[in-house]
């Protein structure tokens, strides 16, 4: 089954992350069974998007997601002239505007991603993570990395999610005012994509984004790294 496709599978089960030693050979799992439960929903700018209207591993090649196929229920009955702006929409790359000045980037290292918050991806793991113990006393598996292996999923170029510190500027306050952290404080980002890729060419997709946005009900946005 494509990448693309598992994204939008039925499952029942929770997710066993790759990170025991006995999950070498986990499928990945569909992200559709991941429901908007675990992540605050306070974003400043909540505008929509219009697509209802129309470090380490070698990037693997982009696979072509099978549009049709992952919102077949969404698109049922719509004329195919719709269908093919929609697909054209989400196979189109993300809008990262504003992008942080050449004069800033020279400086620092920027990331493009999600604001996360500590209690928010250990209550993600304990939710969905398979190998979570329901005993307190034990030792629990990373949650950070499990985490980004999920919310990897939805890259279908082969990028890494990353978590990484970054510093809270005012723009970061205004789009998210709830945040815990003070402006000129670190926080967590799960990234989703560095300058250094950015510069390389790469760009998330929209409904690479829309899969993960899906999840921690907020968008994305530039960080300058800590």
């Amino acid at each position: 089954m494509p990448k693309s496709t598992a994204l939008k599978a039925s499952c029942k089960s929770k997710v066993k992350a790759p990170y025991a030693s006995s999950s070498s050979a986990r499928p990945k799992p569909p992200l559709a069974q991941l429901k908007r439960v675990t992540f605050e929903n306070d974003e400043q700018d909540s505008s929509n998007d219009d697509s209802s209207e129309v470090d380490d591993e070698e990037s693997l090649s982009p696979e072509e997601p099978d549009i049709r196929e992952m919102f077949a229920d969404r698109i049922a009955g719509w004329p195919e002239e719709k269908i093919q702006r929609f697909e054209n929409y989400m196979c189109s790359p993300y809008d990262m505007s504003p992008i942080p000045s050449r004069k800033d980037t020279q400086k620092s290292q920027y990331y493009f991603g999600y604001y996360v918050t500590f209690p928010e991806i250990v209550k993600f793991s304990q939710k969905y993570n398979a190998e979570w113990p329901k005993d307190p006393s034990e030792m629990p598996p990373d949650a950070g990395a499990f985490l980004e292996y999920v919310f990897g999923l939805a890259m279908l170029d082969g990028r890494r999610v990353r978590l990484r510190s970054a510093w809270v500027s005012e723009e970061h306050k205004k789009r998210f005012p709830w945040m815990e952290e003070a402006v000129g404080e670190a926080c967590c980002v799960a990234v989703i994509l560095s300058m250094s890729e950015y510069r390389e060419g790469s760009r998330p997709m929209n409904v690479e984004v829309k899969e993960v946005t899906h999840m921690v009900r907020r968008k994305p946005i530039w960080w300058k790294a800590v």
